[in-house]
């Protein structure tokens, strides 16, 4: 039985890490892995089935936590500039190609135009990027 139930925990370890692949989520990898080392434990100190489910859920819990912490400290820091292009252009100056007016105008930002609001400005003027509307789409702006 406990040859059986070793196999067991490696195949469906495995097929939970290959589900991964069609579904990612990054949550069937963790358990996947819990799975497999039940099957590494059961290899070397065969456990009773009680104990394995109960190994099994311990590890899943733990995984799966430690897999949040590495993955999660990872999107903030690679997520800053990448995934919120317009965050990385706060600070920057930029001239207007149309004058602000009502509020409203339009900066060159390298080789695009890009919405802006602020103050009442001419067109080529200098303003520097103090924010971003919510949504991303428009830059808010004051006179450098």
């Amino acid at each position: 039985m406990s040859n059986v139930s070793l196999w067991m925990w490696l195949i469906g370890g495995v097929l939970m890490c290959a589900a991964e692949l069609l579904a990612p989520g990054v949550f069937l990898l963790w358990i996947g892995f819990a799975a497999i080392t039940v099957g590494l434990v059961q290899f070397l100190f065969p456990l009773p089935l009680e104990w394995s489910l109960i190994l099994f859920g311990a590890l899943a819990v733990v995984y799966a936590i430690v897999g949040r912490f590495v993955y999660g400290g990872l999107e903030t820091k690679s997520g800053d500039v990448l995934h919120r292009r317009t965050d990385a252009l706060i600070g920057r100056e930029l001239t207007l190609v149309d004058a602000i007016v009502d509020g409203e105008g339009r900066a060159k930002v390298q080789d695009s135009v890009w919405r802006v609001t602020g103050p009442a400005a001419p067109a080529g003027a200098r303003v520097r990027v103090v924010g971003v509307e919510p949504g991303g789409a428009v830059l808010r702006v004051e006179a450098v």
